[in-house]
């Protein structure tokens, strides 16, 4: 029976409709009364009543009526050797939880129960390479650098999941159904340490996975280095064919593409543009000099969550119970002291013991913010520094 957390209510609230807008949208078939019973468990809809509304809603009835549960099914897990079997067990159970409350999330603030976008094996068949260009075509990236690639992936929806992980894992990718074999989306996992340039590159080859619809690791690869680093630019870059590569244009390369220097070398194998020698110079003298754990890339953050569940907070959809549930005690206080009350009248009605604690939290918070990695770089004199829109 539906009661007072049911989907009708959730999605309602979620396209910020009243009772009395649903009831209009309905065509006066149902009456505001009985769909404040509905939602409260008081009533059941008709069959044809369920339909209808399921209908204004955008879902189908069975949607409608079991709720945001899914099924995550793992579709590529990428490990090393040595990973025993009790942490993969773990992880994977990481994993599917952390995308089951995503997708929870999903529902109940955005509204949106299935994905709009149909990515598993749209790319099958395809070379890698054709692959990696068609999807830079279908997101209008053209040829130049993803910035975010977190960020791109997830305005897809494809949520991304940071795993605290050790060095032996590598990464994951699943899809997730519903209970009426509805496809609700797309998750993909990478581990919270990872070096900026390899994190990149793995979201890049676990989406290369789903595409592809395959578990080809070679393919995947292949398809993650095209991706960021097409072919065109790479020739633009480097040339046809190179017998010499310095260290200083590697680096360059590897900042404006947002790939380590090890998988710039080896995607210029891959084409062909430097020989099997060179590249294996290079790859053991990165190696050696610690390139491979830490390339110099910024580490990219998922924020979907974080956003998703303020919104539905400050739209009263979540309750301040769900959203320490979601995001956690010490990240929930830390996220809504900064809307601090910071009106002179508001503060006049507080004691001296509340100021004094209010002050504290606000200045605690802009320590936090300004300690941020967006104002990490100085601007010289004459210059305007631009953060790129993050504040």
């Amino acid at each position: 029976m539906m009661n007072e957390t049911t989907a009708l209510r959730d999605l309602r609230m979620s396209r910020g409709w009243s009772l009395g807008d649903l009831a209009a949208k309905l065509g006066g078939m149902v009456s505001r009364q009985a769909l404040h019973k509905y939602e409260g468990g008081e009533m059941m809809p008709s069959p044809s009543v369920l339909s209808e509304i399921a209908r204004v809603l955008g879902v189908t009835p069975l949607e409608l009526a079991t709720g945001p549960d899914c099924l995550i099914e793992i579709k590529a897990f990428r490990k090393r050797i040595g990973l025993r079997a009790k942490d993969e067990k773990a992880l994977r159970g990481q994993f599917v939880a952390e995308a089951q409350k995503r997708f929870a999330v999903q529902f109940i603030c955005e509204g949106q129960l299935r994905t709009k976008e149909k990515l598993q094996g749209c790319c099958a068949g395809m070379c890698p390479e054709d692959a990696a260009e068609h999807m830079r075509q279908h997101w209008h990236f053209g040829e130049a650098p993803i910035l975010n690639l977190t960020a791109c992936l997830e305005d897809h929806q494809i949520h991304v999941i940071l795993l605290d992980a050790c060095e032996k894992f590598d990464g994951v990718c699943a899809v997730a159904d519903g209970g009426s074999g509805e496809l609700r989306g797309y998750a993909v996992g990478v581990r919270r340490m990872e070096a900026g340039g390899r994190q990149r590159l793995t979201l890049a080859h676990e989406l290369g996975h789903l595409v592809l619809n395959t578990e080809d690791e070679d393919a995947a690869f292949r398809f993650a280095g095209a991706l960021l680093a097409p072919r065109v630019v790479m020739i633009r870059k480097l040339g046809e064919k190179r017998n010499r590569i310095k260290k200083a244009e590697l680096d360059a390369l590897s900042l404006e593409l947002g790939m380590s220097p090890d998988a710039i070398v080896h995607r210029a194998y891959d084409l062909e543009i430097i020989t099997k020698d060179s590249y294996t110079f290079w790859a053991r003298l990165l190696r050696r000099n610690g390139v491979k754990k830490e390339d110099g890339i910024p580490k990219e953050d998922s924020t979907w969550l974080h956003r998703q569940v303020m919104r539905g907070y400050a739209e009263k959809t979540v309750s301040e119970a769900q959203a320490r549930k979601w995001l956690g005690d010490a990240l929930f206080v830390r996220m809504v002291g900064q809307d601090l009350p910071s009106s002179q009248w508001s503060l006049r009605q507080k004691n001296k013991a509340e100021r004094a604690e209010l002050l504290s939290q606000g200045a605690a918070a802009a320590e936090s913010y300004y300690n941020g990695d967006r104002f990490d770089c100085v601007a010289e004199a004459g210059e305007v520094y631009d953060d790129g829109g993050l504040a």
